[in-house]
């Protein structure tokens, strides 16, 4: 097994987010259009339809974690048509009704919003925080140059060793701490898409 790519993670924890609206919408609007028309039949077929586009993207999901545990590429994945998608979801109407897995797609659908959201979110602000704490001796420079203004970095801890540091000095002890967080970068990515793939492997296995 090869190791897990960095930066493969971090792509997968971005585009967890646009998946994530898409599948919940379908979801919601499936579910609310065809359940109060399933006393007239029609419903019927739009709820198998909504399982299996809902299951489809869980399982879609699901292969592209996989592969990045194994170390390949997720973006080569194998996807489902929707033609393929509509003929499933007619010619196995019963089957999909009765598959526990089509609930769990519709479990996975509602749930991994909020879990794309917090995903995508640690993806953008923390390799900003990193590089940002990083660059602060450039950032006190150029607001010393360009706005006559000091910039005191760590201006709220009261302990002996930074208070008689300099306000450039104090950047410079930011930057180090910067650097460490971006050399950890890549373990923190990682561990990030080991936890959003245990997710979507627990949710499409359960």
């Amino acid at each position: 097994m090869k190791k897990q790519n960095a930066f493969k993670a971090w792509n997968l924890l971005i585009l967890s987010l646009p998946k994530g609206i898409i599948a919940f919408v379908v979801a919601i609007a499936g579910i609310c259009v065809s359940l109060p028309l399933a006393i007239l039949w029609i419903g019927l077929p739009m709820l198998a339809l909504t399982f299996a586009l809902c299951r489809g993207f869980m399982e879609q999901e699901e292969q592209q974690v996989s592969r990045w545990m194994r170390g390949s590429d997720p973006q080569h994945s194998i996807t489902n048509h929707p033609a393929a998608l509509k003929s499933e979801a007619s010619s196995s109407f019963f089957s999909l009704l009765k598959d526990g897995r089509s609930y769990r797609s519709i479990l996975y659908s509602l749930v991994q919003l909020p879990i794309s959201i917090a995903a995508f979110t640690i993806a953008v602000v923390l390799p900003i925080t990193a590089f940002a704490v990083m660059l602060a001796p450039l950032a006190y420079k150029i607001s010393e140059s360009f706005f006559s203004y000091e910039l005191d970095t760590f201006e709220w801890v009261n302990y002996p060793f930074f208070t008689e540091l300099t306000s450039y000095e104090r950047s410079w002890v930011a930057a180090g701490i910067g650097l460490v967080l971006v050399l950890l970068l890549p373990l923190i990515l990682r561990g990030l898409g080991r936890l959003y793939a245990a997710w979507i492997q627990a949710v499409s296995h359960a």
